[in-house]
Formats: structure tokens, C-alpha cells, sequence
């Protein structure tokens, strides 16, 4: 039980070594891991897995690769060197034991058991353990068993590592994408060898959360848990779903059934899912549907404006770019230009006392479809006020007919004023 224990820490600790190396922003480094041609069968695992369990079972424990070059010991003075025995097991696949004459005939062997490990059906290298064949033979099968286990978990890991960075490359070629310096075709392709038709219809959406800590992985989850949820939470095999720095995220969601509005509720779902599971906010954007490179890359601006906008204006967990386009609009005006154009359309109204709450009226009327019930409503006034407020307006800016131009002039202003959040317009 020990042993089995000691694999189960040691296979944890692996996870969370792994899955903390990401970098704090885009683009992904690259691995630096040592490589060999054993696959996940490192020296730096090979090397804990035999020291932690030479101190467990009280016998040395060997890890070779697969041409017997010793990747880890107990007795590290053995890492480097050749253990001659492990090449007949590799060529076998069988297990061999070494009585102590037999092992003074073989480079590196001492006495004991060396067994193959076997990873998808290959033999990728040896666990030796050095004792008296009749005494260590019921640890080596142990031994040899529960490190195959590690290592093909450990081989899942390189490949959903391995497949997070595709689909983090891709994305990353998507939001850089210029139709100048870039074929679509390249990024079509790219996209294909992954399974994926860049040419369907995706929705953009860029998620922000406030605290990065708030969603690490875990020993038994490979990937960050905001990355989980996110991918439960928008379910489509051609939904793609990465990382691009500690605490934001990119997501091309495959259309909802019932269209954007399915898509809406899907986000409200993740921010529900997140307060659940990770007791932490989360901000969502939504941009327009698209298919394609560039269009997918403007379509993720617009998410990205939205969640900016959203965070400034509606204050809600979850925006479109549909609710914020006139403000969309109006960030791409200078702060002065905004102001001089409020100051010359609504001066006479501007000087007032009560600008906010004429601001207020022109915007309920114009956003109700100019219907005084609507209006008065959204308000919270009576309809005879409302007529009142009209009238007034409308008397002080001098006009002779009430006309939906000149009051969609005036929804403007007051739209600029609004979205410079209370700054005073400039007068004069």
C-alpha cells in the first residue's frame, strides 16, 4: 500500500509541476523539459520515482531507458551509467533476474530482478531492483506496474499539453491575422490538422477574470478549472476554448441553437458556474457571429469591446456588442470632440440645473420608440410629466415641431454625455 501510495503522490506532483509551468502572458514558451526517446519517461521522473521508492521498500530501485543508460537510482552514483541486463529485457519484453554470479558477468548489473516498462505496447526501459532475486521479485512486479501506470498518464499529459498549445497557436494566428502578410489559407489548414473548420460560423467571446488565482489546476485535473468550466459551459466539439494569459481567456463558441440569445445564456450559465465552483466573478463579452480568419478577428475585437464597455457602463456580468454600439462608436471620438459636440447641440438644456434628468428623459423617449407609456414607465413618472418634460425640452431648444432627427441629434448628445461618465460637457 505504501508503494501504491507513493505513486499516487508522486504522479500528483508531476500534474502540478507540468500544469504550473505556463507562462503569465501570450505566447506560450516553449517546453524546456528533457526529451528522450522514451517519451514522458524523463530523467527527472525516472530519477524521483526510483529515489522516493528505494526509500520506501528498503531496496535500490533502478530506471533505465530503452538502451539501459540509467535514468535514475537510488544510489545516484549509478545515474549515467550502463546497465547491461536491461537489453535483453527490452529486446524480450520479458523480465530477467541476476544471481550474483551471473550479474558479475554483465556491465552495471548487481544481483536482483530487472522487469520492462511498457508503455503502448513498447518496451521504453527497465526497473531494476538490487537484492536477493527470491526477496525483491514481489516488489519489481509492483514496482513495474505502477510505474507503467505513471507513465502513461504522464503520456496524456504530453498529449493534452501538446494539443493546448496547437489550439493556443491557432488562436494566437487568428487574433494577429492580416489579410496584407497572411494567406487564409495557411490558417485554414493549420486549423484542419486540429480537426477544426475555421470556415463555420463561431461566436467571438472574450472572458476576464478578476482573479487569476481563483481557477489553478488541481492534482487531478491537467488544465485550469476556468478553462473547464468554460469549455462545459459553451458544449460544442467545434467550440474553441483557450488561455492567453493568467487571467484571460478567448472563446469561439459554435452558435447556440436558439442563436445569440442561446449564446447568452450560455455565458450567464459560465458566470453562474463560476460563483459555484470557484467562488470567483467573472466578465463576459460577447462579439458578432463570423467565419474565417479576419472576420473571426474582428468579431473578437467586438467581444473585447464589449467586455470593456460592459465592465464601464452596464456593469453586468455579461454584455454584447449589440447593447453597447453606440457607445462602441462614440470610444473612437476624442473625450473634446465628444464634449464641444454635446455643448453645441444641447447648450440651453446643458446649462440647467436639472441636466441629468433631462438627459434622462431624451434618452427613455428615443430608446422606447418616442412611446410616452414606454417612456413614462421606464422613468417611473406619470404620463402628463413626461408631456411636460417634453414640451419644455423642446421649448428651450428652439424647436418649432417635434421631428425625429432633431431628437435623434439630441439622443446622441446626451448618449456622449452619458458615456463620458458624468464628466461635466463643455459650455461656451
Amino acid at each position: 500500500m505504501k508503494v501504491i501510495g507513493l505513486f499516487v503522490h508522486v504522479l500528483c506532483h508531476f500534474h502540478q509541476i507540468t500544469c504550473t509551468k505556463k507562462p503569465k502572458e501570450f505566447p506560450m514558451a516553449a517546453e524546456t523539459s528533457v526529451r528522450t526517446d522514451s517519451g514522458p519517461l524523463t530523467p527527472a521522473l525516472a530519477q524521483q520515482i526510483a529515489g522516493d521508492t528505494s526509500a520506501i521498500v528498503g531496496f535500490n530501485i533502478l530506471i533505465t531507458d530503452a538502451h539501459g543508460t540509467v535514468l535514475g537510482s537510488g544510489d545516484t552514483s549509478r545515474v549515467g551509467s550502463f546497465h547491461e541486463a536491461s537489453l535483453d529485457v527490452i529486446r524480450t519484453r520479458e523480465s530477467a533476474t541476476h544471481s550474483a554470479s551471473q550479474a558479475r558477468t554483465l556491465q552495471g548489473v548487481k544481483p536482483g530482478v530487472t522487469l520492462p516498462i511498457l508503455l503502448n505496447g513498447h518496451a521504453v526501459g527497465t526497473v531494476g531492483i538490487t537484492g536477493s532475486p527470491q526477496q525483491v521479485t514481489r516488489f519489481g512486479l509492483m514496482v513495474e506496474r505502477q510505474t507503467e501506470i505513471l507513465l502513461h498518464q504522464a503520456s496524456l499529459l504530453r498529449s493534452t499539453l501538446q494539443r493546448e498549445r496547437e489550439l493556443e497557436d491557432l488562436v494566437r494566428g487568428i487574433l494577429e491575422f492580416d489579410p496584407l502578410t497572411t494567406e487564409p489559407a495557411a490558417l485554414l489548414n493549420q486549423a484542419n490538422d486540429q480537426g477544426i473548420d475555421l470556415t463555420a460560423s463561431r461566436v467571438a467571446v472574450a472572458v476576464h477574470l478578476p482573479d487569476p488565482t481563483a481557477a489553478p489546476a488541481t492534482s487531478t485535473e491537467w488544465l485550469p478549472r476556468a478553462l473547464i468550466l468554460l469549455r462545459e459551459s459553451f458544449p460544442s466539439r467545434q467550440t474553441i476554448a483557450v488561455s492567453i494569459a493568467a487571467n484571460r481567456y478567448v472563446v469561439f463558441a459554435h452558435p447556440a441553437p436558439d442563436g445569440l440569445a442561446g449564446t447568452v445564456t450560455q455565458a450567464w450559465h459560465c458566470v453562474e458556474q463560476f460563483r459555484t465552483h470557484l467562488g470567483s466573478a467573472v466578465e463576459i463579452g460577447i462579439g458578432s457571429q463570423a467565419a474565417g480568419p479576419e472576420q473571426l478577428r474582428t468579431a473578437y475585437e467586438e467581444a473585447i469591446d464589449s467586455l470593456h464597455l460592459g465592465r464601464r457602463l452596464t456593469r453586468r456580468s455579461v454584455t454584447t456588442i449589440d447593447e453597447v454600439r453606440i457607445e462602441q462608436l462614440l470610444s473612437g471620438i476624442g473625450l473634446r470632440a465628444r464634449q464641444r459636440y454635446t455643448a453645441a447641440v444641447a447648450a440651453p438644456l446643458v446649462a440647467l440645473g436639472d441636466w441629468s434628468n433631462v438627459r434622462d428623459t431624451v434618452i427613455a423617449w428615443c430608446e422606447s420608440g418616442f412611446s410616452l407609456v414606454g417612456a413614462a414607465r421606464r422613468l417611473h413618472i406619470h404620463r402628463n410629466t413626461l408631456i411636460h418634460r417634453l414640451e419644455r425640452i423642446e421649448q428651450l431648444q428652439g424647436w418649432t415641431e417635434r421631428t425625429g432627427a432633431a431628437y435623434l441629434a439630441l439622443y446622441l448628445a446626451c448618449k456622449t454625455n452619458e458615456f463620458d461618465a458624468g464628466q461635466p460637457p463643455a459650455v461656451g
